[in-house]
């Protein structure tokens, strides 16, 4: 309603301010239109905004608002560069004939950024992660903190903020942690056949060093399991599931534990 408002009142303040002020006829007609471009495009926005209703009314944005934050974003570039070749007095029809071979090969040099809002885009809209999401990127594990036109921000186990290109998220391969229905945690070692004679004993080991934690975990859930058994190791995992698998404190710690009592278990000396 405030945009309909400003847009009412446009015309007569732009008659005043023209009297005062003279530009160019060029860019006198674009202002005007851009003005009201932004004003359509900011009303639009937010009536958008405020008849959405989000899957989680707790989270401040979601993948749906940042992609429309995005396409308006685009849209006052768009909109901001008219105005900028309007008061070189350079027509936009002109100019999209006449720099067709500069503009071609501005495509040609930006491609990868280009290619990297699109990819971006479709990343949000298509909700292959969401904002808060555990996921493995690549090499790369931990939670999403944002989703922007060029980067999706990672939060890693260690604290590190990795910047990974929209590109690269949507060429590599995807886990999700947080869309399984039993989230759990983790933890891959190998041992020395000759050092180990039963892995229930590593189990038990394991268990009395986190026993502290037990009210964390759901009860039955954790176990050593031997996943390869080869000449000269045997590939082990440790896993279990958290009561409140978002928990990143307690998982945290809980890990830490267990990969300083696996390392005195696979190396006693």
């Amino acid at each position: 309603m405030l945009s309909l408002g400003i847009l009412l009142l446009l015309k007569p303040a732009y008659t005043q301010i023209t009297q005062f002020i003279h530009f160019p006829v060029l860019f006198e007609h674009t202002l005007f239109r851009v003005m009201v471009g932004f004003l359509i495009v900011e009303a639009s926005k937010q009536v958008v905004l405020l008849t959405y209703k989000p899957d989680n009314p707790n989270r401040r944005k979601d993948n749906f608002t940042i992609g429309i934050n995005h396409i308006s974003k685009i849209i006052y570039g768009i909109l901001l560069t008219a105005i900028v070749m309007s008061l070189l007095n350079i027509s936009i029809k002109e100019a999209l004939t006449t720099l067709s071979l500069l503009a071609a090969a501005l495509v040609v040099m930006t491609k990868d950024y280009i290619s990297n809002v699109i990819n971006g885009m479709y990343i949000t809209f298509t909700k292959l992660v969401n904002i808060g999401d555990q996921v493995a990127i690549g090499n790369s594990r931990g939670k999403i903190l944002d989703i922007t036109l060029t980067n999706v921000h990672l939060l890693s186990e260690d604290d590190d903020i990795i910047y990974i290109p929209n590109n690269k998220v949507f060429s590599e391969e995807i886990i999700n942690y947080t869309r399984r229905e039993l989230k759990k945690s983790y933890i891959d070692f190998q041992v020395n056949p000759y050092t180990v004679s039963d892995i229930n004993v590593i189990e038990k080991i394991l268990w009395d060093e986190i026993y502290a934690f037990h009210t964390d975990i759901i009860s039955d859930t954790f176990s050593v399991k031997t996943v390869q058994i080869k000449v000269d190791a045997i590939d082990c995992k440790v896993h279990y599931i958290l009561k409140d698998p978002l928990d990143k404190t307690v998982d945290v710690q809980i890990k830490r534990i267990l990969k300083r009592k696996i390392v005195t278990l696979i190396n006693p000396r």
